[in-house]
């Protein structure tokens, strides 16, 4: 067993010395990703007070970023403080034209390819993010508001940071009656609801069933044919672009032949009734569009596979070191044959409703079973499978 042990410690070292250089992220990256869940919750729940330690530490972490300073500017303005002075620094630091070239990126079909190609240029914040919809909505609410006594340049900052050119906004709103303002301001306010919505769902942890077929790739006459697979694994949040997985999985061997098993020096033929996979699986989203998702991953574990043999133990009670007597009793203990167990996969989800998706994962499975001494007969190690699964 130390010997699995050491070379899954060791395909793990290698798994994250080969993985692409940005598995690696920077200390900014990081501070990004755990800082806008809560600041998207704060702002959403207009508990700007809330704000300034957060805005502080990923400053600390990423010195001036776009996103730091127009979230500042829209709380001065909100607060009704002086905002000259932050307005002159963002437009000094070119970020409106950074903005605005987000902005045009985000509306682009490939968006998650191009974030994920360039994500220092937009300062580790994914393109159509929930915290932009939320922060364009409280933009388009200032410059509409009755309650505010707005600058030339809150005016000019506001329309930049609602998405909406100065001139435009001016002569649309000659134009536009109040029902298509209203209409206007209702579709708006969908569009943040499901914004948030899929953030906040993709956000939680998922439970996954599976069902499938697993058999043998090539080979002839192999031990064990094609049978039934069931596993349930627990998987990360899809909010990130690395997956996590990890559970177990349980093969009905219907088809299989015996194999001969060395129990305490005698040649035993034994049949298998199940085999089990415990371990887990690590993936990178290559696509995402909500909708659909599609995930090749790296798995590894343990696989283990029933030979039939048990035996009852039966241990004799004993005094510990302080004196106390520890009842013996019976236990039972299983012959398995047991062995690494190495895959690649390529799972494909469809969205059915919020959290909850359909898949269908197809994947490649090396279990070397010679390695374990006790097994006399050679089993095929190169196997497949296809399944059904459900995330909720």
């Amino acid at each position: 067993m130390n010997r699995y042990i050491s070379v899954i410690l060791f395909s793990i070292i290698t798994l994250f010395t080969i993985i692409p250089s940005s598995f690696a992220q920077d200390k900014c990256e990081l501070t990004i990703n755990s800082s806008l869940d809560p600041l998207t919750k704060i702002l959403n729940a207009n508990q700007y007070d809330k704000l300034a330690p957060i805005l502080a530490q990923i400053e600390q972490s990423c010195g001036t970023i776009e996103l730091v300073q127009r979230i500042k500017i829209v709380h001065l303005i909100i607060a009704k403080q002086s905002s000259g002075n932050a307005i002159e620094r963002y437009l000094d630091n070119g970020f409106d034209e950074q903005l605005l070239n987000r902005f045009a990126d985000a509306a682009r079909e490939d968006f998650a390819y191009q974030y994920e190609s360039n994500k220092l240029q937009y300062n580790y914040v994914p393109l159509r993010h929930p915290i932009d919809q939320l922060i364009k909505t409280r933009a388009k609410a200032l410059l509409q508001s009755q309650s505010y006594t707005l600058s030339d340049a809150e005016i000019d900052i506001l329309n930049i940071f609602s998405n909406e050119e100065l001139l435009r906004n001016q002569a649309s709103s000659v134009k536009q009656t109040v029902p298509e303002k209203q209409e206007h301001a209702v579709k708006e306010e969908q569009e943040e609801t499901l914004a948030l919505a899929d953030y906040y769902n993709k956000s939680k942890i998922g439970f996954l069933p599976y069902i499938g077929v697993y058999g043998p790739l090539g080979g002839k006459n192999t031990t064990f044919g094609p049978n039934l697979s069931l596993g349930f694994t627990i998987m990360s949040s899809l909010q990130k672009s690395f997956i996590f997985e990890g559970g177990f999985k349980v093969r009905i061997n219907s088809n299989d032949k015996n194999f001969d098993y060395n129990y305490y020096d005698q040649s035993e033929s034994v049949n298998s009734n199940f085999g089990l996979f415990f371990g887990g699986a690590v993936g990178y989203k290559i696509y995402d569009n909500t909708k659909y998702i599609v995930i090749p991953k790296l798995n590894i574990g343990i696989d283990m596979v029933d030979t039939g043999i048990s035996e009852d133990i039966y241990t004799d009670g004993y005094y510990d070191g302080y004196g106390d007597y520890i009842s013996g009793g019976n236990s039972t203990k299983l012959h398995t044959v047991n062995t690494m167990h190495l895959g690649l996969s390529m799972a494909g989800m469809r969205q059915i409703k919020g959290k909850n998706y359909i898949g269908i994962e197809a994947g490649y499975h090396y279990t070397p079973y010679q390695w374990d001494h006790n097994l006399l007969s050679n089993i095929y190690n190169h196997y497949g499978s296809i399944e059904l699964f459900f995330r909720f």
